[in-house]
């Protein structure tokens, strides 16, 4: 997976954790919808919102127009990424569980932020990723037990 689009979901974790610089060392190109950016940039005097827009800047992430978008019961932000990688043959970047399974009966490939943060500690890009989910877990980021039990595993750092 060389290109992905991104939902909002992993741009704002990334961005809380100052690791957007993940994205542009793990993928060839992030496009990122103008509904996901307006999403993104709700809450302009956020940290991550900040990060997101250096990010921008710095061109690791790539803004790209509307596509259609399919009606139905997921947000805006979801059913954009989702069409555009659609569109073009890309992954999917989201942690919204039930665009994950639209996308992935789709046959879309999904990646979320805890799949992002085990390729980076894989490139030597981390170095460790069971302190980076507990700073986003003391930010207000839900993860599951067993979704965090499974990264952890696949990171090798699961509990003894």
């Amino acid at each position: 997976m060389r290109v992905v689009v991104s939902d909002s979901g992993p741009l704002i974790c990334l961005g809380r954790l100052d690791l957007l610089r993940l994205l542009p060392a793990l993928f060839s190109e992030v496009q990122v919808p103008e509904q996901v950016l307006l999403e993104c940039a709700s809450r302009p005097h956020s940290l991550d919102a900040a990060h997101i827009t250096v990010a921008i800047d710095q061109g690791w992430l790539t803004p790209c127009g509307p596509h259609p978008m399919p009606e139905g019961p997921l947000g805006r932000g979801e059913r954009a990424a989702i069409a555009r990688a659609l569109a073009i043959g890309a992954g999917l970047l989201t942690d919204d569980q039930e665009a994950r399974e639209y996308a992935e009966s789709l046959q879309l490939v999904v990646v979320g932020t805890l799949g992002v943060l085990i390729r980076g500690k894989r490139g030597g890009l981390v170095p460790a990723v069971a302190p980076l989910i507990e700073r986003l877990r003391a930010s207000g980021q839900r993860f599951g037990h067993a979704v965090v039990l499974q990264a952890l595993t696949a990171a090798g750092e699961a509990p003894a």
